[in-house]
């Protein structure tokens, strides 16, 4: 009897049955989400945009911003998020909170070019004078090459 070929293959309810990796995996997703929860009606409404729950363990709350400002605004805020969050069941052992910067990526930042400063004649002349002093011939090259490149864009 010709066997179908997704047989190998195990359903979704088996796969979420009540030890499986998976089923331990979404667990900790949905705990998670509730504890993100938790932690955005702590914060200030101006920092909920910016920040978000990393992780919670051993009594220490690990969240991650945007960026170094809102990081430094939620470690100003450290005292309060914590007597805040100690009201509650889930985070009443929560004694530290670490904050991490994770610039969110946006598809803006990659597509915008990058260009370079242009460099001054005096600082072109400057990599030619520390090329002629150089040994390495590696270094010696890429020094010559940056003060041509700086001096034919003055030229474009």
């Amino acid at each position: 009897m010709p066997q179908n070929k997704y047989s190998r293959f195990k359903s979704i309810e088996k796969l979420a049955e009540q030890n499986s990796p998976l089923s331990k995996l979404l667990d900790r997703a949905s705990k998670i989400l509730n504890h993100q929860e938790a932690v955005r009606a702590a914060l200030e409404s101006s920092c909920r945009d910016h920040c978000w729950l990393s992780n919670y363990r051993s009594g220490t709350l690990y969240l991650q911003t945007d960026s170094s400002a809102w990081g430094s605004r939620l470690r100003m805020q450290q005292r309060a998020i914590i007597q805040q969050l100690k009201k509650t069941s889930t985070f009443a052992a929560l004694h530290s909170v670490k904050v991490s910067i994770q610039p969110r990526y946006t598809a803006e930042a990659e597509a915008t070019p990058r260009t370079a400063k242009p460099i001054s004649a005096a600082n072109a002349q400057q990599l030619l004078e520390t090329a002629e002093d150089t040994e390495d011939p590696a270094l010696k090259a890429a020094l010559t090459r940056l003060a041509q490149t700086s001096q034919s864009r003055k030229n474009d």
